[in-house]
């Protein structure tokens, strides 16, 4: 993701002020950049070679439109894609099926932080993968879902993102 065009963080900031994105999406998009970059940091002192930077911006800017429901992934990669082609792909990619779609996958080391660090944040506070992806089905999970969704093999994969991340991290 080196030599792509991202936003600042004052221009992120400026970007969530202009779409009306509430406190609370706005801290939970925080803590998610706080715990990417951690993860990047980490990875990058064991030679891996991350974009920190990317992966912030893209924390920062994950949520921006979650207000306009399901789809507000593809809404995000919409306001940005023109000016920030790489970070709107990575935004797009954070939503939960994407991880089971071969073309929206999660593949560049930067997509993977991005994705998962949203998968660990409920609301404002780093929870466990299993807290979070429980309150997210309860949540989001209407009755007949799971009928056209295997949302256990999704999670299953979520969970081996986890362990890719981690395991890298030692």
């Amino acid at each position: 993701m080196q030599n792509c065009k991202i936003p600042t963080i004052e221009q992120c900031y400026e970007l969530l002020k202009q779409h009306r994105t509430p406190d609370h999406i706005i801290r939970h998009c925080e803590a998610a950049a706080g715990l990417a970059v951690g993860i990047a940091k980490k990875l990058s002192a064991q030679g891996i070679k991350v974009d920190i930077d990317f992966v912030q911006r893209g924390c920062l800017l994950h949520d921006v439109l979650r207000l306009a429901g399901k789809g507000h992934e593809d809404a995000a990669s919409e306001i940005l894609k023109h000016e920030y082609p790489e970070l709107a792909l990575a935004i797009r990619k954070h939503a939960y099926l994407s991880i089971i779609d071969e073309e929206m996958k999660p593949r560049t080391i930067e997509e993977k932080i991005i994705y998962y660090a949203d998968k660990r944040v409920m609301h404002d506070r780093v929870v466990s993968l299993t807290e979070r992806l429980e309150e997210g089905h309860r949540r989001n999970t209407r009755p007949g879902d799971r009928k056209t969704v295997d949302i256990d093999y999704i999670d299953s994969l979520i969970f081996e993102l986890e362990k890719e991340l981690l395991s890298k991290e030692e």
